[in-house]
């Protein structure tokens, strides 16, 4: 009796052990980790001048990252390089590629155009969650930036519009999320891994297919990579973190109202000003 009782304990306590070892890009009850939550689209400007002309790259809470970045292109998943997000990580070799961009466009990989089936229906049999590691193409990037250094004391966020199928996120050789929403943006809080006024080391990973492909899958070109904007921002400690506007008429139709509810962060006690402006 009580080996079976020891044996049983064991088994309990390897579960959960085997549980963890999913991998996110497996693990259905994995979408975002450490992404920001979804807000109103909106830019924050330092000034009513700026913000009128609506050009982020004048802003100086604003640091594109698109352009070149290092990379590599991997078949197989498991052929992925390893701990290539460490600062001092040999990527001579890489070849530049562009941010945007996308694998197949660019000359890696097979495009593929589907209305009914799979993409992998004739590599493996679907069963949800599960998709291989072969053929699962993997684009592993690097960059190193420089962070202003009047960003010190302000919080840094890392905003990518679209990465397909998922996305892996380090900073200066440190895990900081995942997302494997496609088609919206992925914005991570930056603030405790970047080093304003030095050199950063910014890294990411791309799979082709992941979990939540099974439910993205639509008729449409099946392609790999960053497909939209790409940059870091700056806000202060404290700013509007998030902002709803709902507009109505009142009962004769006559006249509009805006009700407009604020979210702040490390905000306590601050006020808001609001002005109402048309498009001149």
């Amino acid at each position: 009796m009580k080996k079976h009782f020891l044996a049983a304990l064991g088994l309990a306590f390897a579960l959960p052990a085997l549980a963890q070892k999913t991998p996110m890009w497996l693990d259905p009850e994995v979408n975002r980790v450490n992404t920001q939550p979804a807000r109103a689209s909106f830019f924050a400007y330092e000034n009513e001048s700026l913000a009128r002309l609506g050009r982020k790259a004048e802003s100086d809470r604003y640091m594109s990252l698109e352009g070149t970045w290092k990379f590599r292109f991997d078949k197989d998943h498991d052929k992925a390089p390893a701990g290539f997000e460490a600062v001092g990580y040999d990527d001579a070799a890489w070849e530049d590629f562009p941010v945007p961009g996308l694998f197949e466009i660019l000359g890696h990989g097979d495009r593929i155009y589907k209305n009914n089936h799979y993409a992998w229906h004739t590599q493996f049999d679907s069963n949800p969650p599960f998709v291989e590691e072969k053929n699962n193409y993997t684009g592993s990037y690097r960059r190193v930036v420089e962070i202003p250094a009047d960003w010190k004391g302000q919080q840094i966020y890392f905003h990518v519009g679209s990465a397909t199928s998922n996305l892996n996120v380090w900073v200066n050789g440190r895990w900081v999320g995942y997302s494997e929403d496609s088609k919206i943006e992925a914005v991570f809080d930056l603030t405790n891994y970047l080093k304003p006024g030095q050199k950063n080391t910014i890294a990411m990973q791309i799979m082709r297919w992941c979990d939540g492909s099974y439910l993205e899958d639509q008729d449409f070109w099946r392609f790999t990579g960053i497909a939209r904007e790409v940059y870091l921002y700056a806000r202060p400690k404290a700013h509007i973190a998030d902002i709803n506007i709902t507009p109505d008429l009142d009962a004769a139709y006559a006249n509009g109202t805006l009700a407009v509810r604020i979210a702040g962060a490390n905000a306590k006690g601050a006020s808001v000003a609001l002005r109402l402006v048309d498009q001149k």
